[in-house]
Order: C-alpha cells, then structure tokens, then sequence
C-alpha cells in the first residue's frame, strides 16, 4: 500500500510552503507519487441593495482576485516541486457554495491522500474557510498541517490515537503507508475502559498485532487522564515526546453533537499539537 495520488490543498501562498513541505515528507516514505497541487475558486456572496440590485463589480474584483491568487499559487507550486524534484500538476477549481474546500471534493474522491492546512486566523485567504468538509465529505483521510508549526524534518515517530471505535481503527489503517515507514509507532489510549471483551490491561493490543503483521514497529501506552480532558492528554503526550504525526479518528459523535457539545476532534483542530492526520 502507498500513497500514489496526493492532493496538496492551498488557499494562500502563506499557506503553500507548509503544505508543499508537508507534501514532500510524505512522498519520501513511497515511490511514484504524483502531487495535485489545488486551488479553489468559492462562490461569490453578494448583497442585493434595497432595490433587488446585484452590483456587477463585486464578480469582477472576485474573479480578478482569485485569477491573481491561482496564478500566483500556481508558479509557487511549479517551483517548489521542481525543487523537490517531485511528479505534479496543478487544478484550479470552482466550488459551487462560499466554502473553497467543497471544490475539490471531486478530485478528492480519487486520490489516496488530502493534505490541507489548518485555517489561520491572521490570513484573510483561509481564516474564512474551514477543512472540517473534507475530513466529513472526501471519504479519504486528511492530514492537517498547523498555521503554527516547525515542520519536521521526517515521519519518523508516530502516535495512533486509538479509543476502540470504528473511526480509530480506520484512521490507523489509513496511515499506513507512514506507519509501516516509521521508525517508532505509539498506540495510545486514554483511560482505556475494561469490557467484557477485554481487560483493560490488554486494551488496544490487537490493534497492535494487526499493525505488527504488516511490519510496523508499534508499542502500545495506556495514558491516564489524571483530571486533564481526552484531547489535552493527547496534546501533552505530543509535545513532551517530540512526536512528527499524530494519527486519530474524527468525530466519532454527529456533526450536530460535537458543534454543540464539543468534543476531542473540534478541541484537537483548534489546538493542533502538530501533523494530524484524520480519517472518519
């Protein structure tokens, strides 16, 4: 298994390098892979004045903006995977709603991988757009790359975060093509519960030997909570074991629940730890 075909999602030049970057650690761990650099035109949102009238110029100044941006992307892109001596091509595509990430959608469903950056709140090109479509809608995962971020300089230490669900297992299958390239592979669960299935002791230990026959290097770690919440356990452990990805499930509850009552994966998003790779 490899990944073959990489979107690498970029709404800004800001945005780029980090995704190129990221891009360019995960073709290192496969051979033949193809990058689809891919910048999304969303929908104009205009305002009619009181009289039912649409001011034309707003389409104009929204299509030169964004033919500004593709272009300038799209160089960008080009000279970045030269540089990486990299296989690629770059798409401008149009998203039928004022949400770019619904644009690629159709490229998404044929590719093994979306790579896609976490909005940043100090650029205007993808404060106003979010990722949370393509981890709900693409089927395929999504590795996030933070605004924030000292990028590393390989995938070589990986923490599957694993809580028995459907999500979690999907996500560690999905990963792995790093996973079997990893120098080290964690499954980490936090306050495992004990089942009639399973004593706690034992829990995601079969995952591990799932993991084991296809050759990766795994361990498994139960972590106690000790009063933080799930998604803050999960960030320290990151952090203090200089970790490069974090591999997780993502929203195991509705969409409808987890925007109401929250929950890990809305707490992970707005608190990246580092490259978080999704699946759901």
């Amino acid at each position: 298994m490899a990944y073959r075909t990489i979107i690498a999602y970029a709404r800004s030049a800001i945005e780029l390098k980090r995704i190129t970057d990221a891009a360019a650690l995960v073709a290192a761990k496969t051979d033949r892979a193809h990058i689809i650099g891919i910048y999304a035109i969303p929908s104009p949102v205009v305002y009619a004045d009181p009289n039912g009238f649409v001011d034309a110029t707003v389409f104009e100044a929204h299509e030169a903006r964004h033919k500004e941006n593709a272009t300038k992307l799209r160089n960008l892109f080009e000279t970045e995977m030269r540089r990486q001596d990299l296989s690629h091509e770059f798409r401008i595509v149009r998203s039928n709603t004022g949400a770019a990430s619904d644009g690629i959608l159709q490229s998404a469903f044929r590719a093994d991988l979306i790579i896609a950056g976490q909005p940043d709140p100090d650029d205007p090109d993808t404060s106003s757009d979010t990722t949370e479509v393509l981890v709900f809608d693409s089927g395929r995962p999504v590795l996030l790359v933070p605004y924030a971020l000292t990028m590393p300089s390989d995938i070589a230490k990986i923490v599957v975060a694993f809580n028995g669900k459907r999500e979690a297992a999907r996500a560690a299958f999905d990963a792995l093509p790093l996973l079997v390239a990893a120098k080290s592979v964690e499954i980490v669960w936090v306050d495992p519960p004990e089942t009639d299935e399973e004593d706690s002791d034992m829990a995601g230990a079969a995952l591990a030997e799932a993991l084991d026959r296809h050759g990766v290097k795994v361990t498994v770690n139960h972590l106690a909570s000790q009063g933080l919440s799930t998604q803050e356990t999960i960030r320290q452990h990151i952090l203090t074991n200089g970790v490069d990805l974090l591999v997780m499930g993502a929203y195991s509850h509705s969409r409808l629940r987890e925007l109401v009552f929250g929950g890990v994966t809305r707490a992970i998003l707005a608190d990246m730890p580092g490259l978080t790779l999704l699946s759901r």
